[in-house]
């Protein structure tokens, strides 16, 4: 699981706003995406593929926590969907016919842990646009609080 901790202090900031602004930059590339929650805690979701997809392990799906804390925010991506993926790459080894399925799943996996770095990205520009000195913590910082 990866986690980052926005430290900002005494300052406030809406994670309702920042949710919603990554909901609509990744609807507009094509992403199913919602979010639900308050203003402590909300929970976003992003899937890109269709079914089909997710059959032969090109889905792509995860979701971003976003918690209010003592001095930030607390960003955690939740464990990604993976179970599809191994299962078509090990169904391609056994069965040659469905060796195809290998690069699907590969190129799936591929796909999956960009999706959690791009969220990242795009979540720290969001946070910098209203606090450009906000100090990001990552993952071994951000688990002591």
């Amino acid at each position: 699981m990866d986690a980052r901790f926005y430290n900002l202090r005494d300052q406030e900031i809406n994670i309702e706003t920042l949710a919603n602004n990554l909901v609509n930059a990744y609807q507009s590339q094509g992403y199913t995406a919602q979010y639900i929650g308050n203003g402590d805690h909300v929970l976003v979701q992003f899937k890109k593929g269709s079914d089909f997809e997710a059959f032969i392990g090109l889905q792509a799906a995860l979701s971003l926590s976003l918690q209010r804390t003592n001095g930030g925010i607390m960003a955690t991506i939740g464990q990604q969907k993976w179970i599809d993926k191994m299962a078509v790459g090990a169904a391609a080894v056994f069965v040659p016919a469905l060796f195809p399925l290998l690069l699907t799943a590969g190129f799936g996996a591929f796909r999956q842990f960009n999706l959690a770095g791009q969220i990242f990205s795009m979540l720290d520009g969001l946070v910098r646009q209203q606090y450009p000195d906000v100090q990001i913590n990552p993952t071994a910082q951000a688990s002591a609080f």
